[in-house]
């Protein structure tokens, strides 16, 4: 977003240079024709009827000249104070989920502590229930700060890794995802592994507290144009409004709906990969795509 808003300054800049340099260039150009005209001409009513279109050119000259260098002036100073906006919001992301990085961890380690120290059962649910909030707001803040680093035209670090790697680490994270024996986890893929992990792990996070889902599966299946479509299906309730509004940012669908800042995230630093997200939803549950390149032989 802040190189997008930096490009429309850098656009509007020129934009206003080279049509103030084209309308300059008109206006002299047609007061030397009208002067030449009238220098070669000896008859009165014609000379002053050259010096009336003359005076037609320097007004309407000097007019349009002004219209235009406004308009121009004008589209420059929006897009610089887009451009500011953008940036003082990724500072304001940057900062918050730096300062809160810190006290997130260090709660969790003492509910953590408090769990391994405790014997008794219902003080004992209270203390998971503690901890499983605490990272779901360490997660929202982990796509904050995804949503800073995009801001801010962080570049992705692109490498070649095994399906094995990506498959293990998630399902660590969540034990109860069902891995379909369609996935080849010999599959070289080529993409940000960070990026693919944290997508995953939003999708299936979606999948649970937005689906009600109660079974996440993972497969995969590979094309032919040196791309795998790695899927998270669900069978959940599904998603009755249009889909293409599910990867905007800040647009809630219903009352228990997120920010849509994840599929924001996801669809984002799939195309920076060369890659895209595919949403499709069912009453019987929804699947999000994920694109990505793979390596070959």
């Amino acid at each position: 977003m802040k190189g997008s808003a930096r490009f429309r300054m850098i656009f509007a800049v020129a934009w206003l240079s080279l049509t103030v340099s084209l309308g300059i260039w008109w206006w002299i150009l047609g007061l030397r024709q009208a002067r030449t005209i009238a220098e070669m001409t000896k008859d009165t009513t014609s000379a002053q009827e050259l010096q009336r279109v003359d005076r037609m050119l320097k007004l309407e000259g000097s007019f349009f000249l002004g219209m235009l260098t406004l308009g121009g002036v004008t589209l420059a100073w929006l897009s610089y104070r887009d451009f500011k906006r953008a940036k003082l919001i990724s500072d304001f992301f940057t900062t918050v989920t730096h300062e809160m990085r810190t006290p997130l961890a260090s709660l969790q380690l003492q509910i953590e502590g408090l769990i391994s120290d405790n014997k008794n059962k219902p003080i004992l649910v209270r203390y998971e229930k503690l901890l499983k909030e605490n990272k779901r707001i360490e997660s929202r803040m982990e796509k904050a700060f995804y949503l800073a680093s995009l801001m801010q035209g962080e570049k992705l670090y692109i490498e070649t890794f095994p399906l094995q790697e990506l498959v293990s680490s998630v399902k660590t994270d969540y034990p109860d995802l069902i891995i379909d024996p369609s996935c080849n986890v010999h599959t070289e893929i080529i993409a940000d592994k960070r990026a693919i992990e944290s997508i995953l792990q939003n999708l299936i996070e979606n999948a649970g507290l937005h689906g009600k889902a109660t079974s996440i599966r993972l497969y995969s299946v590979e094309s032919e144009n040196k791309k795998i479509h790695l899927s998270i299906g669900d069978n959940g309730i599904g998603f009755s409004g249009n889909l293409r509004d599910l990867t905007k940012p800040f647009v809630r669908h219903t009352r228990t709906s997120g920010t849509g800042i994840g599929l924001y995230i996801a669809k984002n630093l799939l195309e920076k990969m060369g890659g895209k997200l595919s949403l499709s939803s069912t009453n019987k549950g929804f699947t999000a795509t994920l694109e990505v390149k793979k390596q070959t032989i």
